[in-house]
């Protein structure tokens, strides 16, 4: 019968855990994803826990059949859990015109979520945490093995709990979507239920209270021996606190090298989870053979301290030898988990049921025991959790938080150990041992280990060598570790990285400005009178500046989860003039974007964003079909919401499925390139009747060219390869009909349906296919030149001009997306941009530079300018410039060093034809190409039948240059 009870606990356990994960998704579209709100309802469902646990304690010794009460738990937790999930998103809507007044007041704000969240978790909670100490009383008719009965129950219901945990995340939400999940958790529960009711029918009765308190009386003095009750309670709450906060702490630390993604979060918490179960299997089976051995809870929470210390000081053993590397399979997050998480989690199992035997002698029942056990843990769980959160790791950082959880695990030592008895024969002297140990691991702690040896690795992921990188500024905030490094070159920084735990969320390099800037470039162009914008999202500023360069735009709202990142954004603009926050006309809200969204009822006439990307857990709700309903929504009438499509974080049906989301929110869907695989979504708002223009009809030309002559505006549009205003229109890859066509009926992605993100590839060229589509530039010019939707926006003329730019857009293409695409030999495209445009920025950046480099080169004293690289690149800017004669002479410069040599001279011989010095190119070509021939082993007779590389088969055909002559 024992073992049936485990099952059904078991089972409890599964479908309780799956609930509450789907709680905490659903719960963060109602509330909001902020730190703030997440932590509300923590704090509300550990709080219902918490209520739970006490109501079995006071009331749990009056129920004459507990099975009986559990199956009826059960019911209320299947019912009332699948309610909430289908409750919760609609409950956000329905609050939003309540809560609207306060969305800028968060001290009135959260207290309000907080009540919410509390009222509606309040039910399944509470059954929830009445279900242990009903199992207790029952499984303790046949087994007085108090500690054993509970240590065997929890472990049980933990293990459940793994189960339930990982099947939601990678099994059951992906089959059957959330409310399909919600229904097999509740089935699953209410299975349980009806076992039990069962089995009430065939279990005898507990002991009467009265019965129970006669049998504590006889024991009173062996309990007395044990301390006082609020010895062993003071502890327990002190349990859950450490453990909780540790894996707040553990969870935030190992981010650094783990990619956030949905699977890796519950393959950590079952690592934890796994070590909680085991270690409470583990102490009911000792507690069995051992009745006393409780009296070993101090020692024991020493040693937790001591793994607590040691796990972490080993950790540079377990992650360096990976290398540089995200690390996503699950064999490699269990490989950094489990030694990190697991020592301390079996140990803190273990204490739970060492201190429920303990608890026991000092209570009249067993219900009351595990009820009054459970209260105070859960109790000081919570607290741990927001300590951590809000508290440990913003003053502290993660190895002060560590170092402190050490101590405090000896603090419970030393709370448990009973000074009269301690050091008697029975007691031993294992509590003085393992606390010297403790101590010695803490006088050894190894401070400095996260700044020398670990937060290098994640830097080291995104800047490899280690002199083109120097680290500016590191934060341990409330939200993420944010990591700030600068690029550079020549010893100069030229760029700025901003790392979030593990991931590059976004840089100042020039491919990324381009595409996060033309978010606004874009929709200023063709309806220049928008004058209020929201940002959603602020990463290092680069949208946001191109908000502030903009005169036209009267009100700017930024919206963002992390008040660290805005803060930290002064090591990009360290002239507070610059400072895009620092504009009059930016407001920022501390908010989780969507919830924003949800409770405003302003409209803007620009709406962008610079979301997470689309492989970090919880940032799909950024990318649904609902999500880009409010965008819509929130657009006043002729508004402009551009959005992000990064098509290296998807497979083409996650691609697919975030296209057919925009796509069913705005009818007059757009898509643009950006850079490289960075795509950019376009939708309006009744974009054809708006404004002082006609319907149907686009701005004047003027208007549209409005940027290109602000002067702070255009240099850096020319700096990101936007110099002429024909080039905007050649970024279009398709309108509305196009992209239907390449859906071919896939399905969306919706709230409902959140790993449609995380979809693996539906075949192996699938990726491929849907790539050569998105880069055909010539099916792109095409339907271009035939779209509605661009005869709405674009000026007649420009349209027409516009054409043949789409010829220059192949070459950025070729840069920006390098071996993914097939491109010609970057002299060809070079060429073409020289003879049949003025445009500068591709011949950069088809050559290996950039304006960022420039920026360097140009700064660079004469006797900087010695080094051979900066002449190369200042080579490339010359015959940008069509210099030919003064490009010839840099690169001449440049082939001495051993960086960019074989570049130089052929640029070198390049630049000379190009100066109209054909004779002079070709003298130079001969020995240099008979060398290396030679050197590679083909003798001088064969040097006339050598086939020619690419780059000088073009140089054959173009000048007549042939080295083999």
């Amino acid at each position: 019968m024992s073992a049936l009870l485990c099952a059904l606990f078991f089972a409890s356990g599964a479908s309780s855990l799956i609930f509450e994960t789907l709680w905490f998704r659903q719960a963060g579209l109602a509330f909001g994803n902020s730190v703030w709100a997440s932590s509300l309802v923590l704090s509300g469902f550990m709080g219902g826990l918490a209520l739970g646990n006490g109501v079995a304690a006071r009331h749990g010794t009056r129920l004459g059949n507990p099975v009986r009460a559990y199956a009826v738990a059960e019911t209320i937790i299947a019912a009332t859990g699948i309610g909430l999930v289908y409750l919760l998103p609609v409950l956000g809507s329905a609050l939003a015109p309540l809560l609207r007044p306060l969305l800028d007041q968060p001290l009135v704000l959260n207290p309000l979520r907080l009540g919410a969240a509390f009222l509606l978790l309040l039910v399944p909670s509470s059954a929830m945490g009445v279900t242990l100490p009903l199992l207790v009383r029952a499984l303790s008719v046949n087994d007085r093995h108090y500690g054993r009965v509970l240590g065997r129950l929890y472990g049980w219901n933990t293990l459940g709990a793994v189960a339930g945990v990982l099947l939601a995340e990678t099994v059951l939400v992906g089959r059957f979507g959330v409310r399909g999940t919600a229904t097999v958790a509740s089935g699953v529960g209410l299975g349980a239920a009806a076992v039990a009711a069962w089995l009430s029918t065939r279990m005898i009765a507990p002991a009467s209270a009265a019965g129970t308190v006669a049998a504590s009386r006889m024991a009173e003095t062996r309990a007395r021996e044990q301390g006082s009750r609020s010895r062993w309670l003071v502890a327990a709450a002190l349990c859950g606190f450490c453990l909780l906060a540790l894996e707040v702490v553990w969870f935030r630390f190992l981010v650094l090298f783990v990619k956030s993604h949905s699977t890796a979060f519950p393959l950590m918490l079952a690592v934890v989870l796994t070590g909680i179960a085991c270690g409470s299997l583990a102490a009911s089976a000792w507690l069995r053979r051992v009745p006393a051995a409780s009296r070993n809870a101090p020692s024991l929470a020493c040693v937790v301290g001591l793994a607590c210390a040691a796990s972490y000081a080993a950790f540079p053993l377990i992650v360096e030898p990976l290398g540089p590397v995200t690390i996503t399979s699950a064999p490699a997050i269990l490989r950094v988990a489990i030694p990190l998480m697991l020592p301390v989690s079996l140990g803190s199992g273990a204490l739970f049921a060492l201190l429920g035997a303990a608890v026991k002698r000092n209570e009249d029942s067993e219900t009351q025991a595990a009820g009054v056990l459970a209260l105070v843990n859960t109790a000081g769980a919570a607290a741990g959790s927001l300590t951590a959160g809000f508290v440990l790791l913003p003053l502290l950082g993660v190895e002060r938080s560590v170092f402190l959880i050490a101590i405090l695990y000896g603090a419970i030592g030393i709370v448990m150990t009973d000074r009269r008895g301690a050091g008697a024969p029975r007691a031993g002297r294992a509590p003085y041992v393992t606390g010297a140990a403790l101590l010695v691991a803490l006088a050894l702690f190894p401070f400095g280990t996260m700044a020398d040896r670990l937060l290098p690795i994640p830097v080291a992921r995104w800047a490899p060598v280690e002199s083109e990188r120097r680290v500016v500024a590191v934060r341990e905030g409330l939200t993420e570790t944010v990591i700030y490094f600068a690029r550079l070159f020549a010893g100069k920084p030229v760029s700025h990285v901003m790392l979030t735990n593990s991931f590059s969320m976004s840089t100042t390099g020039y491919g990324v400005r381009r595409y996060q800037k033309l978010y606004v470039y874009w929709p200023l162009a063709v309806r220049p009178g928008i004058s209020s914008a929201l940002l959603i999202g602020y990463g290092v500023g680069n949208t946001a500046k191109a908000m502030t360069d903009s005169p036209g735009l009267k009100t700017i709202d930024v919206v963002d989860l992390s008040r660290d990142i805005l803060t930290l954004n002064r090591v990009v603009y360290p002239n507070e003039a610059d400072l895009p926050l620092r504009d009059p006309r930016v407001h920022v809200h501390i908010e989780d974007g969507r919830y924003f969204l949800q409770t405003t009822d302003r409209r803007f006439g620009l709406i962008t964003g610079e979301p997470p990307p689309p492989g970090i857990a919880g940032v799909e709700s950024l990318y649904t079909r609902e999500y880009f309903r409010l965008l819509h929504d929130r657009l006043e009438d002729g508004g402009i919401a551009t959005y992000w499509l990064p098509l290296s974080d998807l497979s083409d049906v996650s691609t697919k499925a975030i296209l057919g989301a925009f796509c069913d929110a705005f009818d007059d869907c757009s898509l643009w390139n950006g850079a490289g695989t960075n795509l950019m979504l376009v939708g309006t708002r009744t974009a054809a009747r708006s404004g002082a223009t006609p319907s149907n009809s686009p701005v004047p030309e003027e208007a549209f060219s409005r940027q290109w002559a602000n002067p702070g505006v255009a240099d850096e549009m020319k700096r990101l390869a936007l110099e002429r205003p024909e080039q905007l229109g050649a970024l279009f890859i398709g309108d509305a009909p196009f992209i239907r066509s390449l859906l071919g009926g896939a399905p969306s992605l919706t709230d409902d349906d959140p790993k449609l993100i995380e979809a693996p590839f539906s075949s192996a060229n699938a990726g491929a296919e849907l790539l050569a589509r998105l880069t055909d530039v010539s099916a792109a010019k095409q339907r271009f030149e035939e779209s509605p939707f661009i005869r709405r926006f674009w000026p007649e003329r420009l349209r027409v001009a516009s054409v043949p730019f789409f010829d220059f857009e192949r070459v950025i293409d070729a840069h920006m997306y390098g071996t993914l695409v097939p491109s010609p030999p970057a002299i060809e495209d070079v060429h073409r941009v020289l003879t049949r445009s003025s445009l500068r920025t591709p011949v950069l950046w088809r050559l290996a530079s950039n304006d960022d480099i420039q920026q360097v080169v140009s700064s660079a004293t004469p006797q900087e300018l010695q080094d051979p690289l900066l002449q190369f690149h200042r080579g490339v800017r010359l015959l940008s410039e069509r210099d030919y004669g003064a490009a010839a002479a840099a690169f001449a410069i440049a082939e001495q060093g051993t960086d960019a040599s074989d570049n130089a001279f052929a640029l070198h011989v390049y630049a000379l034809c190009m100066a109209g010095e054909t004779r002079e190119a070709e003298e130079l070509t001969k020995a240099p190409f008979r060398q290396s021939l030679s050197a590679g082993g083909v003798s001088p007779d064969s040097v006339r039948q050598a086939s020619l590389p690419p780059f000088w088969l073009w140089m054959k055909e173009t000048f007549g240059i042939d080295p083999r002559n």
